[in-house]
């Protein structure tokens, strides 16, 4: 698992290519205060896929993208710090010695988490039990000063989409071929 931790920000240059492990079920988790800059280009996309050989690729084979942002939330946790702690993080592998690493919320509306363009997931998602899950791209509180633009998910273990409160504005979406729901809110 890699974390992008608070106040660090990790910068992903266009047509890279990133391959999630599925032995250990890898997922990039973007923490509060965080930033993912992956910005790439309709020529040279950005491409999050499962390091197992072309061809023997599936469904689930990593855990995905998580970006987890200060921005109010819509679940359960401590209402007086607007904080949650994310679906299928903490049940997740290596998580149990940091118990932090799964907090999302605040009331920063225009919270910044980074910019997704030209950027596309695949074979991600994986679902630990019924409503625990790590999706192809989990949103939690993502704030209106993130940028999502251009973003397709494949193949996803789980669902492609799934927003946890937030105030981002995405655009140009594309879910294909997932194993629950394409968009969850």
């Amino acid at each position: 698992l890699v974390f992008v931790k608070n106040g660090v920000t990790l910068t992903i240059p266009a047509g890279t290519v990133l391959r999630g492990d599925k032995a250990t079920q890898a997922a990039l988790v973007v923490e509060r205060g965080g930033k993912l800059m992956a910005e790439g280009t309709v020529d040279k996309p950005i491409v999050f896929t499962s390091n197992q050989p072309a061809g023997q690729r599936e469904p689930g084979d990593w855990g995905g993208v998580i970006l987890l942002g200060k921005s109010p939330s819509n679940q359960p946790g401590d209402a007086s710090k607007g904080l949650a702690v994310g679906e299928g993080i903490v049940e997740g592998p290596d998580f149990s010695s940091a118990p932090d690493k799964g907090i999302y919320g605040g009331n920063n509306v225009n919270d910044n988490s980074g910019v997704l363009k030209y950027v596309r997931i695949e074979y991600g998602g994986i679902a630990y039990q019924p409503n625990v899950e790590i999706n192809g791209l989990t949103l939690g509180s993502v704030g209106a000063g993130t940028k999502i633009d251009y973003v397709q998910v494949s193949y996803s273990g789980d669902d492609s989409y799934e927003w946890f409160g937030g105030t981002v504005e995405c655009k140009h979406l594309i879910a294909y071929i997932t194993t629950d729901d394409d968009f969850d809110t």
